[in-house]
Order: C-alpha cells, then sequence, then structure tokens
C-alpha cells in the first residue's frame, strides 16, 4: 500500500504539465460558475461553485486514476507482476486511493484559496461536521473507485468510454455547483432518488449544510450514515470482485479478455 502510494504522488507531481492540467482544470470550471452566479445576482451560491471546484477534483481522481489504473496497468504488461506478486490487490487499490486522496489536495487548495481571495464567500460552518463528511464522502467515493476498477477489468478498452459517459451527468446530478436534492433542487423526485445513489451527491449535500449552514451531526445523520453505509458496501463488492478475478486470472488466464 505504502509503495503503490508513494508511486502515484511521484506520478502527479513528477510531471509539471499534469501539476498544470490537475490544478488548473477545477480552478476555471469553479470559478467560471461563481462568476456566473455572481453575475446574476446569486451571490449566495458562489461558496457551492467553490466547493464543488474542491470535489471535482477528487471525483476526477476517482474515475481517472483509480477506477482505470488496473485496465491501463494491464495494458502496459504491469498487472501480470501484481498478480505474481504477494501482495493483496486490494492493498495495492488502498495505496492507489491514499496517494491520489493527497496529491489532489494542492488541486482543492488553490480552487479555494482563489475562491477566498476573489469572491470572500460567507462560510458559517459547523467544522467537527465539515471534517467528518469530508472524510466519509471521500471514502466511499474511492471505494466506489475500487469496484469501478475490477469491471474495468473486464471490459478493457470500453472502460474509457465509460468514463467519458459518467463524468458530466454524474457532476450534473450529484450537485457539484448547485443542489440536486432537497430544497432548491431543479430536478422532479425521480431523477432526485436516482442522484441520490451516487455517494457524491449526498456528500455534497451534507458539506453545504455543514460548511454554509452550520449543521451539526444531528442535522446531517442520515446522509452520513448513508455514506458509511455506501463507502462499506463498495469496498466489500471490490473486494469480492477483485478475489474472483483473481482466482479467475491465476486458473485459465482471462482476468482481462470478456468472452464474447
Amino acid at each position: 500500500m505504502k509503495a503503490r502510494a508513494l508511486v502515484r504522488l511521484w506520478s502527479i507531481f513528477g510531471e509539471k504539465l499534469w501539476i498544470i492540467v490537475n490544478m488548473g482544470f477545477p480552478v476555471l470550471s469553479s470559478l467560471a460558475l461563481s462568476l456566473l452566479y455572481y453575475s446574476i445576482g446569486a451571490s449566495n451560491y458562489i461558496g457551492y461553485a467553490i466547493l464543488g471546484g474542491v470535489m471535482v477534483s477528487f471525483w476526477g481522481n476517482v474515475l481517472w486514476s483509480m477506477a482505470s489504473q488496473f485496465n491501463w496497468d494491464k495494458q502496459e504488461g504491469l498487472f501480470e507482476i501484481y498478480l505474481t506478486s504477494p501482495a493483496s490487490l486490494s492493498a495495492i487499490l488502498i495505496g492507489m486511493s491514499v496517494g491520489g486522496i493527497i496529491g489532489t489536495v494542492p488541486s482543492a487548495a488553490v480552487v479555494v484559496a482563489f475562491g477566498w481571495v476573489l469572491f470572500h464567500p460567507a462560510v458559517n460552518a459547523s467544522w467537527g461536521a465539515v471534517g467528518l463528511t469530508f472524510g466519509l464522502t471521500l471514502a466511499s467515493l474511492y471505494a466506489m473507485g475500487m469496484t469501478l476498477s475490477s469491471l474495468y477489468l473486464t471490459y478493457g478498452r470500453e472502460a474509457e468510454s465509460i468514463n467519458n459517459v459518467l463524468q458530466d451527468p454524474v457532476s450534473m446530478l450529484s450537485g457539484l455547483y448547485f443542489p440536486s436534492i432537497g430544497a432548491g433542487s431543479p430536478f422532479p423526485f425521480a431523477i432526485q432518488a436516482v442522484a441520490s445513489l451516487i455517494p457524491l451527491t449526498l456528500g455534497m449535500q451534507a458539506l453545504r449544510g455543514a460548511l454554509f449552514q452550520a449543521q451539526g451531526l444531528g442535522a446531517i445523520w442520515l446522509d452520513l450514515a448513508a455514506l458509511a453505509v455506501m463507502a462499506v458496501v463498495f469496498l466489500g463488492i471490490s473486494n469480492l470482485a477483485l478475489a474472483a478475478l483473481e482466482k479467475k486470472g491465476r486458473e485459465d488466464g482471462t482476468i482481462a479478455v470478456r468472452i464474447r
């Protein structure tokens, strides 16, 4: 786990272009939405846009650096080394998660710095609830990434297409830049129900309440409980799927080949 986390950190900070991309994209999208809210007189939503810029960094990391990683490693011939080593596949994935989270923190910090300096959003926070919510949101998101990684191993090259399909719709449904569930949501109840199955949706709702409305644990406990359950369920599914794929790969060599 430690070794894979260090490799992830080195890959993030070892290439100057990727540092610029990882930090620049969330900043630009967050500032664009903040300017839009400011121009239409919806200044109370500017904080939502900045928070969304922070969380979109982690969401992109889950899709492109977690879910897809084993598939890319397979194409480069590294996955066979994972299988023949005594290391646990789950430990390797957890190492990727830890390295990805630490590596994404500077990007999130840049978004917060730019947003705070330029717009001074009003913050009325319950910091204990903010910290717990942030931790549970990341845990559930990266557990989902671990689950997707086993699915992508099966589907091979189609994994990248799945990522492209998921990225923007999930960003919209999860309410990264505006409330997508509950009060203020523009969506009908059926879409809100579907959106609630995404960990990022519940995490964003709880984070907005804790950060901007001073909601404590008593007010957001249901969202936190759901996030904790999602993290455990996704982690369990991931372990089962990886164990099944590993066994299949050792027996007949078809771990990354879909039989048509």
